[in-house]
């Protein structure tokens, strides 16, 4: 039974560093952009940041070092294009109070949503023959579902940390 206990608490310890570890990681791509033009470092982390992620899909979709090294360079290029969609508008609609908004602000908000899910689904699209020269149609499908369970991951901590503030 101690045996049972302590195994038990390891796992739980890996877990925890695990997301803990995954949540740093992801934190830093939902700060304000950091002006990478700007800054030398900025590039260099976000490639950090981009690794990260994939080392946890490639561990999520238990994909062999060989499929890793063929994904990366696709994947790299997918989330340098995905920077340019702004997962917050995308629920954004349902977290206002559409009566506290005028005409013209809610036209807005509709607008950008709706063109940051076009965009989302432009680069989905363009990166999905892409991603299938490596990976079957349900480990794209699991590579999706990984990528929103880190973001869902990211969010709650945020939230957790940061009370619901923006």
């Amino acid at each position: 039974m101690i045996r049972f206990l302590k195994k038990q608490k390891i796992m739980h310890n890996m877990k925890t560093i695990k997301l803990s570890l995954t949540v740093f990681c992801i934190f830093m791509l939902f700060l304000p952009p950091l002006q990478a033009q700007n800054r030398p470092l900025g590039g260099q982390f976000r490639q950090r940041i981009t690794e990260a992620k994939l080392r946890e899909i490639g561990r999520m979709l238990n994909l062999d070092q060989e499929t890793i090294s063929k994904l990366r360079p696709v994947y790299m290029a997918y989330e340098n294009e995905l920077t340019s969609v702004n997962f917050r508008e995308l629920g954004g609609l349902n977290q206002v109070n559409a009566d506290s908004l005028s005409s013209e602000e809610a036209e807005k908000l509709v607008i950008a949503q709706i063109a940051n899910a076009r965009r989302l689904l432009e680069l989905r699209e363009k990166y999905y023959t892409r991603f299938r020269t490596v990976l079957t149609p349900q480990e794209v499908i699991k590579l999706y579902q990984t990528e929103a369970a880190i973001r869902r991951k990211v969010m709650m901590e945020l939230r957790r940390r940061f009370g619901g503030r923006e």
